[in-house]
């Protein structure tokens, strides 16, 4: 069937995104339409989608006709974006995410060091040391007991790692974030709690600052008050607390569901999962195998046109926004069929999205691969005989128009018949 893409306007979406919908049966239906479309977000706010590898890239990419900056949104500017809307504390808050040009150059650049590759592979041992002990609360899980590795063991490892890289110390503070930041990522809150949850979030991280400030610890937060304390001044305090913020969100909820899709993959392909234990295949390919498989971000919210602008066949008024299907966009070419799980052709994934493009290819993505190849290489020889405690249609996902995940994963770490084999496992480590 024919379709006049030139017609299409946010007047009239085609489609919406609907956290509730599976993200790849949304995406099948998009990509039907064209590699952008125009959706409805929540609320009723308007986007184009783009839905496809090679509109995603010329959008991450640096678009003449594009930015990153919220002053162009011409609907949050005319007023008319709901003050308790989801994302909109990270939409519109000052941090790299949101900056172009010479901005985004200056505050990736305050970053860079903390990310760069030596600094990561020198955070190797001690991930594996937060991952053994994670792992060690885990023993006493008995044969057939169901536990969730998503809340027990996915979840707190980035936590506990980002919390260093921070210096953010302190166990109270820790949890308190962990709990505003659950809250910020759900869509079964009111507007209010939304609200409160921003508001103690940030006041968590001011405290953090304010200890930094007060006792440097060598850490991230300390050099970026070295940044702010600079003659000429480099950052500013909205700035550094919008970064820590950016950071925790990007940073943490990529690598849990990034570890949690993984897992899943290999529990359900059991084939491969034999040879990544027996060292025919390796962990650093799982984890890119997995990425592609099932990418942990779902949508990447906004660019903004500058000037009406001819986007693959569809014209993009100035002060539209753009969201990036990214997920959908990854493996665009099994949108309409379940995409395989192969380690065996790393092909498909050279060149995958599930970190983004462009100048705002994700800083940490070197930190999250190494975490997952870590967590996932110390998870299975601990545990050989994992498996799913119920089976994979049952398993439900993140509701979220951000994030693509699983909101649970419950496992039986020792199953009955081979409980010996994982004591044996657990105790060569």
């Amino acid at each position: 069937m024919y379709i006049d893409r030139s017609k299409f306007s946010l007047d009239q979406p085609v489609s919406s995104l609907d956290p509730n919908r599976g993200t790849y049966e949304e995406a099948a239906e998009w990509q039907r339409h064209g590699p952008v479309v125009p959706v409805t977000l929540p609320d009723d706010v308007r986007a184009w989608a783009a839905v496809s590898a090679e509109a995603a890239r010329s959008v991450l990419n640096a678009h003449p006709d594009l930015s990153s900056d919220p002053q162009h949104w011409g609907a949050y500017n005319r007023g008319e974006i709901p003050a308790g809307w989801p994302l909109l504390h990270l939409i519109v808050g000052e941090s790299l995410l949101n900056a172009d040009g010479a901005a985004h150059r200056r505050l990736r650049g305050l970053l860079s060091h903390a990310f760069a590759p030596r600094r990561i592979d020198a955070l190797a041992p001690r991930i594996q040391e937060i991952t053994r002990e994670l792992l060690d609360g885990l023993e006493s899980v008995e044969p057939e007991e169901v536990i969730d590795l998503k809340e027990t063991f996915a979840y707190p490892l980035p936590l506990m790692i980002i919390c260093e890289l921070y210096g953010l110390i302190d166990s109270d503070q820790q949890r308190q974030l962990r709990g505003h930041f659950r809250t910020l990522l759900s869509v079964d809150v009111s507007s209010a709690e939304r609200q409160a949850a921003t508001t103690g979030e940030r006041e968590v991280l001011a405290r953090l600052v304010a200890d930094r400030s007060a006792a440097p610890l060598g850490d991230l937060t300390s050099a970026l008050l070295e940044a702010l304390d600079e003659d000429g001044g480099k950052l500013t305090q909205k700035e550094l607390i919008d970064t820590l913020e950016f950071i925790l969100s990007a940073g943490h909820e990529t690598t849990v569901n990034a570890l949690t899709n993984t897992v899943l993959a290999l529990l359900s392909h059991p084939d491969q999962l034999t040879a990544v234990l027996g060292g025919e295949l390796s962990w650093s390919g799982a984890v890119e195998a997995g990425l592609y498989w099932k990418a942990p971000v779902r949508t990447v919210f906004m660019r903004y046109a500058l000037r009406d602008t001819v986007l693959h066949g569809v014209t993009v008024r100035r002060g539209e926004p753009i969201a990036v299907s990214l997920a959908a966009a990854n493996r665009e070419q099994y949108a309409t069929v379940p995409a395989p799980f192969d380690m065996h052709d790393s092909r498909p994934y050279q060149r995958q999205l599930a970190f983004g493009a462009g100048p705002h290819y994700c800083l940490g993505a070197p930190l999250a691969r190494l975490e997952s190849s870590i967590g996932l290489s110390q998870l299975f020889a601990r545990f050989p005989a994992m498996r799913l405690a119920v089976p994979e249609s049952e398993l439900k996902p993140v509701i979220s128009t951000a994030i693509n995940g699983l909101a649970a994963l419950p496992v039986v770490l020792r199953p009955a018949s081979a409980s010996d084999s994982g004591d044996r496992a657990a105790q060569r480590e």
